[in-house]
C-alpha cells in the first residue's frame, strides 16, 4: 500500500444555513476580466493590480519544494513566482512536488487496465447508473443513442458545440469517498455522490485513491500559496474546502483516423470550471491560449504537473488570476491523463473579493454559488442526466448554463467562424462528376 496520508473530508460546513440558494440563480452574466480586452490589445506589462494575460510562448516550469521548507525567503520567493505565473500565464509546471513517480505510473497502469477492460465490464460502472456524475464516459461514438429529448434543456451553438461533436476520449470519474447514508447525498446534491469501483481490477479503488490524495495534498499547498499570494489569511480558500466535489479523471484518449481539424478535438477549448486543475499527462495535445489569441503547446514534462487556473479563481480576484482557454487537440496517437479539479464547498460564494475592486477596476462578476457553477456545467455535460430531467425523473434548483461567460470571445469567434464555414459549405451546389 502507498504511504499517503488519506484524509477524510473536512467537518462540513454550514454555510448553507446562512445562504438562501434560491437567490442568485443568474449565474455570472457580466463579461470577465479577460474578455475586456479586444483581440487587437498588445500585452504589456502593468502593475500586479492589473496585470494583463500576456502573449507568452512558454510556460513557466515552478520548483514548489520550497513550500514544504523551513526557509522563508525561498518559500516567499516560490509563492511570488508561482503568483506571477497566475496572473499573467494562468498556466504553469510544477516540479519537487512530492508525489512518487511510482505512484504516478501505477494509477496509470490501473487506468489502462480499467479502459483495456471488455465493455460489458466497463458498463457495470458506465456513468448512467451514477446519480451524479462518478464512473465509466465512453467516447461518444460509442454511446450515441439519437435521442433528440437530450438537447430541450441545452439547445447546441458555437458556444457549446461539443454537445453534437464526437467525443475523442472517455474517463472514469471519481471524487471523494461519499457512502450511501451521507446527508448531502440523501438531500440530492448531485455533486456529492458515491463513487463507482470496477471490482474486477484487484486494488483499483485503494490505489488511486491514494493518488488522488497525494495528488490533493499538493493542492493544499498551493491552495495556501494562492492565498499568501493574494495578501489573503494563508486558510481562506482550505477553510472552504472541507467537503469539496474534487473530481479525478482518468482520461483515455484511443487511437484514431479523425482528421486534424477543429471538428475532431479531443477536447474542445474552455476553462475549468473550479478553482484550479492539477493534471499530469503522458502525451502531447494539450494547447493553450495567449493574450495574441495564439495556441501555445503545453506537452508533458518529465517529473512535472501541470496547473492552470479555473473559472473561480479568475471570479474571486476579480481577474487577476486568469482562468486561461486551452484544448486537446488531435493526434491520432493514443493517450491517457489524469486531471484533478479543485473545487471548494458547494454553498461557498464566489464573488470579487473587495480588495480586488477599485474604481480604476470594478467588479466584473456577480456573485455565485459555487457549487452551483460546477453542478449546471456537469449537467450540460452529462447526457443521463439531462434526460432525467427532461423526463421528470430528477428536479434541480440551480441553472443549467448554456455557455460558460469565463470563454474568451476569440475562442467564440474562432468556432462561430468555423461553424458559419461549415454551414456555407453544407448549401453548395453539388458538382457533377
Amino acid at each position: 500500500m502507498w504511504s499517503v496520508r488519506p484524509q477524510a473530508p473536512r467537518a462540513p460546513s454550514n454555510s448553507s444555513t446562512r445562504f438562501e440558494r434560491r437567490r442568485r440563480r443568474a449565474g455570472l452574466r457580466a463579461l470577465p476580466w479577460s474578455l475586456q480586452m479586444s483581440t487587437g490589445d498588445q500585452p504589456q506589462a502593468v502593475g500586479e493590480m492589473g496585470a494583463k494575460l500576456l502573449a507568452f510562448s512558454e510556460i513557466p516550469v515552478i520548483d514548489i519544494g520550497a513550500l514544504v521548507g523551513d526557509d522563508p525567503a525561498a518559500k516567499a520567493a516560490t509563492v511570488a513566482e508561482i503568483g506571477r505565473a497566475c496572473e499573467t500565464v494562468g498556466f504553469f509546471y510544477i516540479k519537487n512536488h512530492g508525489v512518487p513517480q511510482s505512484l504516478i505510473d501505477r494509477t496509470y497502469e490501473l487506468s489502462k487496465q480499467f479502459h483495456y477492460s471488455p465493455r460489458e465490464l466497463r458498463e457495470k460502472v458506465h456513468i448512467r447508473h451514477s446519480p451524479g456524475t462518478r464512473g465509466w464516459v465512453p467516447v461518444s461514438d460509442e454511446d450515441d443513442d439519437g435521442d433528440p429529448e437530450l438537447y430541450r434543456l441545452v439547445e447546441p451553438s458555437p458556444e457549446n458545440d461539443y454537445l453534437t461533436k464526437p467525443r475523442l476520449h472517455a474517463a472514469f470519474d471519481l471524487a471523494i469517498e461519499i457512502a450511501e447514508d451521507d446527508a448531502d447525498f440523501k438531500a440530492g446534491n448531485l455533486m456529492l455522490v458515491p463513487n463507482q469501483w470496477p471490482d474486477w481490477i484487484p486494488g483499483f479503488r485503494d490505489e488511486v485513491m491514494a493518488y488522488y490524495e497525494a495528488v490533493r495534498q499538493v493542492g493544499d499547498r498551493l491552495f495556501e500559496a494562492f492565498a499568501r499570494r493574494l495578501d489573503l489569511d494563508p486558510e481562506f480558500f482550505l477553510e472552504r474546502t472541507k467537503k469539496t466535489p474534487s473530481q479525478l479523471r482518468l482520461l483515455h484518449y484511443p487511437p484514431n483516423d479523425r482528421p486534424m481539424d477543429n471538428d475532431h478535438l479531443g477536447i474542445g477549448a474552455h476553462s475549468d470550471f473550479e478553482c484550479f486543475t492539477i493534471l499530469h499527462t503522458g502525451g502531447p495535445g494539450l494547447q493553450v491560449m495567449n493574450a495574441a489569441d495564439e495556441w501555445v503547446a503545453a506537452p508533458p514534462i518529465e517529473g512535472a504537473f501541470i496547473v492552470n487556473i479555473g473559472d473561480l479563481l479568475e471570479g474571486w480576484t476579480n481577474g487577476r488570476f486568469k482562468a486561461t482557454q486551452h484544448r486537446v487537440v488531435n493526434t491520432g496517437k493514443e493517450r491517457f491523463s489524469m486531471p484533478l479539479f479543485f473545487a471548494v464547498d458547494y454553498d461557498v460564494v464566489v464573488e470579487p473579493l473587495p480588495q480586488f475592486v477599485s474604481a480604476e477596476n470594478p467588479s466584473r462578476y456577480t456573485r455565485i454559488v459555487a457549487g452551483d457553477h460546477l453542478a449546471g456545467f456537469s449537467v450540460h455535460g452529462a447526457k443521463h442526466l439531462r434526460k432525467k430531467i427532461v423526463h421528470g425523473e430528477l428536479k434541480i434548483n440551480f441553472p443549467i448554463h448554456k455557455e460558460n461567460p469565463f470563454k474568451r470571445k476569440a475562442v467564440n469567434e474562432f468556432e462561430a467562424d468555423k461553424t458559419a464555414e461549415a454551414a456555407a459549405k453544407s448549401k453548395e451546389p453539388a458538382r457533377s462528376m
